[in-house]
């Protein structure tokens, strides 16, 4: 598969598909190919284009637009998430070299505003003029993307990945995932995240239409699903759960997949899933930034308990483990694969484990017969919460920074599957507790929403291990009565 050679196929043989549906327009094979065509040239054509650019695009159909010009043209495309804040995207561009940024017209504005060149995307009227190939320069193994990740010193790490990667996963995993030139995948969440973005760009390449808002909108959604019926769904389980609380049930009764990944699907989640109708298919998949898909399970509505991510190993997914524990059979995961990331950009932070041509990035799990994998959680300090990885020193750095001092971050997960974030601070217990509308103004000037911890807990100290370091595993959960806390989300 060629991501470039797919886009110009489907603008020859069904130039009148619809490819992405957004809330303000909706695009055709044939005008997605022009737009992006006319947009590669120009990028081919001017000398201040290095071998990068960014893409700032809030619209999915801008978003298209540019990811596809940038295949065209043979430059990487850098992804910039539209809802960070402006002092965020500076210093992103400028660790990064800053490069030009494609840019749809709500972005134009806040690119400039920063100083940085912003290159408009724009939807061409007439497609006809733009069918004939255009000559491409990049190899399977040049450089498709970056996309970012938290760093543990709070920058960005930026995962960097090839054409090939991408292409092969796509080629070999879309059956499993329901993905088909046949599709209507509603994708309800963020483009500019990996789970987004890897929809969109399997969508194009089989030749589906994408159906997404650009970043959750319950009444958006709405809009949506009432002048398209969609048949397959992908979204982290969080926003699964907004999906079937918010939307008419009416509307999903036409899905046949819903693909969920970022994060556990919980039993009772699934089983909602899986009462849409006798027909839909529930795929959960278990993969990262850095290695795209790794592996996947049907859930059925005979699982009768919670239980770890147990699956099968997408094809052409080998795996080993590293610190095996010889009494349990748990280690560190390393994974070898064509789907791997090159790795993390050296202007980043962050270095993968390596293994000759495997990596890893600390997930543990135990290898079962059969191509088959159980997915204990991931060691070390990150956290991977509704689809976005989280570490907790970024997060008591900017506690710090609102006066609390001496904090842990841990994820909860409540009784009915959602996953929280929630400190715990050290404060004795004749000391008031803080404004939570101080605190709240800081840390929103420091960290995204879904870094924000949802509670506070203060306690007057530690509880300790037998070595007197902190013992994580009695600390109360946050939904303990009695507790001095902050509520913050």
């Amino acid at each position: 598969m060629n991501l470039a050679s797919q886009l110009q196929h489907h603008a020859l043989t069904r130039p009148d598909h619809p490819a992405v549906i957004s809330i303000s327009q909706v695009i055709d094979y044939a005008t997605l190919y022009a737009s992006s065509h006319d947009l590669a040239q120009a990028l081919q054509r001017d000398p201040r284009i290095g071998r990068r650019v960014g893409l700032y695009c809030s619209d999915p159909v801008a978003l298209a637009i540019g990811f596809h010009a940038c295949v065209l043209a043979g430059v990487s495309a850098m992804i910039l998430d539209p809802t960070w804040p402006a002092e965020k995207l500076k210093t992103t561009l400028t660790q990064f070299g800053s490069p030009k940024v494609l840019t749809d017209q709500p972005g134009e504005a806040s690119v400039t505003e920063l100083g940085h060149t912003a290159l408009g995307v724009r939807t061409v009227s007439d497609p006809s003029h733009a069918l004939a190939d255009l000559a491409t320069q990049a190899g399977s193994d040049s450089e498709l993307l970056l996309i970012f990740t938290s760093g543990s010193t709070g920058s960005p790490k930026a995962v960097v990945r090839t054409r090939h990667s991408w292409e092969q996963s796509i080629s070999r995993c879309a059956g499993i995932l329901g993905a088909s030139e046949d599709s209507t995948t509603l994708v309800p969440g963020p483009l500019a995240h990996g789970l987004g973005l890897y929809a969109l760009v399997e969508s194009v390449a089989l030749g589906g239409t994408l159906v997404a808002p650009g970043r959750w909108q319950a009444g958006h959604v709405r809009r949506l699903l009432q002048s398209t019926s969609c048949n397959r769904l992908v979204a982290v389980p969080s926003l699964v759960r907004l999906l079937l609380q918010q939307i008419p049930l009416q509307r999903l009764s036409g899905l046949r997949h819903v693909v969920t990944g970022g994060e556990a699907l919980s039993l009772d989640l699934a089983q909602q899933i899986l009462q849409l109708s006798k027909d839909v298919n529930c795929i959960e998949y278990f993969g990262s930034s850095e290695h795209s898909l790794i592996a996947y399970r049907q859930r059925s509505l005979e699982e009768a308990e919670e239980s770890p991510f147990m699956g099968t190993l997408f094809d052409g997914v080998r795996a080993h483990l590293h610190a095996q524990n010889g009494t349990d059979g748990t280690g560190r995961l390393m994974i070898r694969s064509a789907f791997n990331a090159i790795g993390y950009d050296p202007q980043g932070s962050g270095q993968l484990e390596r293994c000759e041509e495997a990596t890893g990035i600390g997930d543990i799990a135990r290898l079962l017969p059969g191509q088959r994998i159980q997915i204990l959680g991931r060691g070390g300090e990150m956290m991977n919460i509704n689809g976005n990885n989280v570490y907790p020193a970024e997060i008591t750095r900017a506690l710090e920074a609102a006066g609390l001092r001496q904090s842990l971050v841990l994820a909860h997960r409540l009784a009915h599957g959602k996953t929280v974030l929630t400190a715990y601070v050290q404060l004795a217990l004749h000391q008031p507790l803080p404004d939570p509308s101080s605190v709240l103004q800081v840390l929103r000037e420091i960290l995204p929403v879904y870094k924000i911890p949802h509670d506070v807990v203060f306690l007057p100290s530690w509880p300790l291990t037998a070595s007197g370091k902190c013992d994580i595993q009695t600390l109360p959960a946050p939904t303990t009565s009695g507790l001095r806390k902050l509520r913050l989300r």
